[in-house]
């Protein structure tokens, strides 16, 4: 789709030393990807929609050794690092994928994906499966590791069985609440040169990303408030030592705007004008669309510097949007710590397609199901065996 995923000098931006240390920090990764790469696959394709970033290069690289038909494509339009992307399509990967794509790009990527019969998918975001399901096409099974995906497909009249590991507890009560934060708030301080000390910041969505969210601002010295529909999760934020307030209130009073929902339309433009002048937006929701860019792109934009963007409001006030409203802690090139906790989700994604592969879900009727619990404890045990 673009000439940067045949840029070879791109794809000798990952060296051999970076993914050996990859391998070193990530040896649960490293154990079943060595392990598929000994297999006979060689009459399965795989479809996968994800963030295409270094770390998905051992996840999906074990399944080419083996022999699969192996295609990915960007799940997020500003995710992706070009330099992963090209290493992938140097070593075997067909790609759909590159940074800055435009809603029509990204689009297209899905129907190139979904144009044909695969055996096993693996989604964030539910849109490919979704289109998978609307184009008929029969798969053995598939993977949705989102609450956005989750919501999406849910809905579907399944042709094929659907495994859910966004729910499992590795992901809901690790990665969504600790590990995002972890990777998201380094982030924000590279991409705006400021720390958090004594900034006010609204957490908009107080599932378990928006908890770790507003815990670990809390713990960097912000003043913390949630705005939150559901009471139960709003008494929660309050045991959190977070201030609640209705969505109105916390966007007129917070300097930094944190949309942590997963979903849609969550910032549209009558909440945007109601934001400080000022203000900062971010998004650490797997949806791109939680503020909408669509309707800030029409009013005066000015690049300030990269990831950011400052927009003249029609009521004479600024807001900054970073990263184009996706995922701030995936933003290209501004390297978040602790890539080392990529470790139990790049295990249990690169599982999960074996296990499909192996026929895993032979017995299983359309439809929608957990992640099957007996490979989550396995990986969760061998995740301990590797910090002993």
């Amino acid at each position: 789709m673009t000439s940067r995923i045949k840029d070879a000098a791109l794809a000798q931006q990952i060296t051999d030393e970076t993914l050996a240390w990859r391998e070193v920090i990530c040896p649960v990764t490293a154990k079943y990807g060595n392990y598929v790469a000994k297999r006979d696959l060689r009459d399965k394709t795989i479809v996968s929609f994800q963030h295409v970033l270094e770390d998905t290069i051992p996840t999906l690289l074990p399944f080419v050794k083996a022999g699969a038909k192996v295609k990915v494509g960007a799940c997020n339009p500003d995710s992706t690092d070009d330099a992963a992307a090209a290493y992938l399509a140097a070593h075997g990967v067909e790609v759909h994928a590159f940074s800055g794509m435009t809603p029509d790009e990204y689009a297209q990527s899905i129907d190139i994906l979904s144009s044909e019969p695969a055996d096993i998918i693996a989604d964030m975001g539910g849109e490919l499966i979704e289109a998978f399901v609307k184009k008929g096409h029969k798969v053995d099974g598939a993977l949705e590791a989102t609450t956005t995906g989750v919501h999406r497909v849910e809905k579907l009249d399944y042709s094929f069985p659907v495994f859910n590991w966004n729910d499992i507890a590795i992901k809901d009560r690790l990665h969504n609440r600790h590990h995002v934060a972890q990777e998201m708030w380094p982030v924000f301080s590279n991409v705006t040169g400021l720390a958090l000390y004594g900034r006010t910041v609204l957490v908009i969505g107080f599932g378990p990303v928006g908890r770790g969210v507003a815990e670990r601002a809390r713990n960097l010295g912000a003043v913390v408030s949630v705005a939150e529909r559901d009471p139960v999760r709003a008494l929660e934020a309050q045991h959190y030592g977070c201030r609640v307030v209705s969505l109105e209130d916390g966007l007129k009073e917070n300097a930094i705007i944190v949309t942590a929902t997963g979903l849609s339309g969550i910032l549209g433009a009558a909440q945007i004008k109601q934001c400080r002048r000022g203000a900062i937006l971010v998004n650490v929701g797997h949806s791109n669309t939680e503020i909408d860019v669509k309707w800030l792109d029409t009013q005066t934009r000015t690049k300030m510097r990269r990831h950011i963007e400052r927009f003249e409001l029609d009521n004479s006030r600024e807001v900054y949007l970073l990263n184009r409203g996706s995922l701030l802690n995936l933003a290209p090139g501004m390297g978040g710590s602790g890539k080392d906790l990529f470790d139990p989700f790049s295990a249990i994604l690169i599982r999960g397609i074996d296990w499909l592969a192996s026929g895993g879900a032979t017995s299983f009727k359309p439809g929608f199901y957990p992640y099957p619990e007996d490979v989550e404890r396995e990986i969760a045990q061998a995740i301990l065996q590797s910090h002993s």
